[in-house]
């Protein structure tokens, strides 16, 4: 009975596969309506937001907080976000830098700061066993640093160093030329060097924290196999005494905007490549064509089967790559095209990711390549839903730049459903060849002459000055 019950269910497989045909690639499943977690909202007395993720797939607890200020409120002491959040881990009130290392590694524990342009988070996970444990680290870290000198002088005999090492490195160079070129003296256009971090000391520090580091200043995310009815009473605890004060407003420059087509070129004697970004003015974060701009960009560099890398690396064999995306930022954003090429197709290489970006405004797209872009955008979002870290980070994302509430909920669809049109249309309103900036690292003597028939050559040294003819 059983051996006829097999051949019979054999039978049935074998009539479905049949059924198949192997000649078409079969249509993608549509996108969840809502495919981002639900989450608890609750703000405690001091002004502090927390939000609450539950998820028991894995017996961990993840925790991030943000402080809605960064590097654009450095002020004239810059580098100071970044060596308080470098620093948060390095020697509190209670532990000293050994003692907090020791006591991470033994629950196996990192508590980690970062920061950004906008904000600084600092972020702490480990087994949910361990949280009454984490959760005293991490709210030692965020407000107690002391910033020891012995570890203030050692990041800073490092970053000393990073800063010398990269005067070497092509990428590096153009990414802080292509950062002033499209912010010009607003802060988002600041780069480290080697005087402002000498200029550092322990008394910025602090005050940076005092000043930026209040609870109404501050978003908690809390994510993991925990339950918010559990959780929110040791939250209180470890941070309900917290005092809120008064967040400082930034007085900020107007930030530029790119005009005309110039090409700003960085002489590096002895290179033989060049570094090439092609770069517009984009907009800020809380922009509400983002995920059909995701698209769009995708279509145009997004990885192997965007038009840049189609072009420069395929059909050309100029580059191992070449690709495109937007760096949103809360206040302005920009976008950029990059590729790296030898010094003899530099200029060609320029003219033709100028020729595709022209191309996407000015010619409709196929649905079937577009119908590609919508998969492989919608996968990787859904794909990147496993982490965590990232989950977090989105729901403060959505308090941090102002998006809409339900901004996640709607965003994996938003983007599986967008047309042809949506995408030539976002390119006429968001690229522009006539208004862009070109930034380029090589040897000038071998570069320049091509260059100057594209648009007009500004060129650097490598301590990115203008060289005086």
């Amino acid at each position: 009975m059983k051996k006829l019950l097999s051949l019979f269910l054999a039978g049935l497989a074998v009539t479905a596969f049949a059924d198949i045909d192997r000649t078409k690639k079969p249509e993608a499943d549509p996108a969840p309506a809502a495919s981002f977690p639900d989450y608890r909202t609750e703000v405690l007395p001091n002004g502090l937001k927390v939000f609450v993720i539950e998820d028991d797939r894995k017996p961990t607890i993840t925790l991030r907080m943000v402080i809605r200020s960064g590097s654009a409120a450095d002020g004239t002491k810059k580098g100071t976000a970044s060596f308080v959040a470098g620093l948060l881990n390095r020697g509190t009130e209670r532990r000293d830098a050994a003692a907090f290392a020791l006591e991470t590694d033994s629950i196996g524990v990192k508590v980690e700061g970062s920061s950004g342009p906008d904000s600084i988070s600092v972020a702490a996970g480990g087994l949910t066993k361990y949280t009454d444990q984490i959760l005293d680290l991490f709210s030692d870290a965020v407000l107690h640093p002391i910033f020891p000198e012995k570890q203030f002088n050692k990041l800073q005999r490092q970053t000393l160093s990073s800063l010398e090492a990269e005067k070497q490195e092509p990428s590096s160079l153009a990414d802080k030329l292509a950062g002033k070129v499209v912010y010009g003296d607003f802060p988002y256009g600041d780069y480290l060097k080697p005087e402002d971090v000498v200029a550092l000391n322990h008394d910025a520090l602090a005050a940076f924290h005092k000043t930026h580091f209040l609870p109404n200043n501050a978003s908690l995310a809390v994510i993991g196999d925990v339950k918010a009815d559990d959780i929110l009473p040791l939250i209180k605890k470890a941070f309900g005494d917290w005092q809120k004060g008064e967040v400082p407003e930034l007085k900020l420059p107007e930030i530029p905007k790119i005009q005309g087509l110039t090409i700003h070129l960085v002489d590096r004697p002895g290179s033989v490549q060049s570094n090439i970004t092609v770069l517009n003015d984009a907009p800020a974060r809380n922009n509400p064509d983002l995920p059909e701009l995701n698209v769009m960009n995708a279509t145009l560099g997004g990885g192997f089967s965007g038009r840049l890398f189609q072009n420069l690396r395929e059909k050309h064999g100029w580059t191992y790559g070449s690709v495109s995306n937007f760096d949103y930022r809360k206040l302005a954003g920009a976008f950029e095209a990059t590729a790296e090429t030898r010094n003899e197709v530099t200029a060609p290489a320029v003219a033709e990711i100028l020729k595709e970006m022209a191309r996407i405004r000015d010619e409709p797209a196929g649905e079937a390549e577009i119908a590609l872009q919508r998969q492989y955008n919608v996968g990787n979002y859904l794909l990147s839903l496993e982490n965590t870290g990232r989950t977090a980070q989105r729901v403060q994302d959505i308090d941090l730049y102002n998006l809409e509430p339900d901004f996640y909920k709607n965003y994996a669809h938003r983007m599986s459903v967008t047309t042809p049109q949506q995408v030539e249309d976002l390119a006429k309103k968001y690229l522009s060849t006539e208004n862009a900036a070109i930034v380029v690292v090589g040897e000038a003597k071998e570069i320049q002459p091509e260059l100057e028939k594209i648009g007009k050559v500004i060129v650097y040294d490598q301590e990115l000055k203008p060289v005086t003819k």
